[in-house]
């Protein structure tokens, strides 16, 4: 076994010590929330934001709409059985998660609407409509 490898094997190490102790990867930044993956439409009426949460518990997820942004956290978590004698691969994300979104207009949060199903949270934000002035004329 070279040293590189070595390497490899103790640094894979780390990532298993680290993730049993609630870390979810060897990082700098180790400790802070990990990357939903999300896709974000926009249509005439809504924005419309789909996040892939397999794996959470629908309850343990919190929804916050504001003026022109959301935040979406929650939690995954599973527990590795405990009849494991070697990890030869971890890829799952665990842990906290934070996804804050900026949206480039202000939304109607009283009709929001969110979906939950396949392991897809789908997000409907009815785009808020812009107020104006009419100038009226007396003639």
């Amino acid at each position: 076994m070279d040293e590189w490898e070595k390497f490899a094997r103790l640094k894979q190490g780390l990532i298993l010590m680290t993730r049993s102790m609630g870390h979810h990867s060897l990082h700098p930044f180790a400790g802070q929330s990990w990357s939903v993956p999300t896709d974000i439409y926009e249509t005439d009426q809504n924005f419309v934001v789909h996040m892939e949460l397999a794996g959470i518990n629908p309850d343990s997820i919190r929804v916050v709409a504001e003026e022109s942004r959301l935040t979406v956290s929650g939690e995954r978590s599973y527990r590795l059985p405990h009849q494991v004698r070697r990890v030869h691969q971890l890829e799952i994300e665990r842990g906290y998660f934070e996804k804050q979104i900026s949206l480039p207009w202000p939304i109607d949060v009283a009709a929001a609407e969110t979906e939950h199903h396949h392991g897809f949270l789908v997000i409907i934000l009815p785009k808020r409509r812009r107020l104006a002035s009419l100038p009226i004329s007396f003639g």
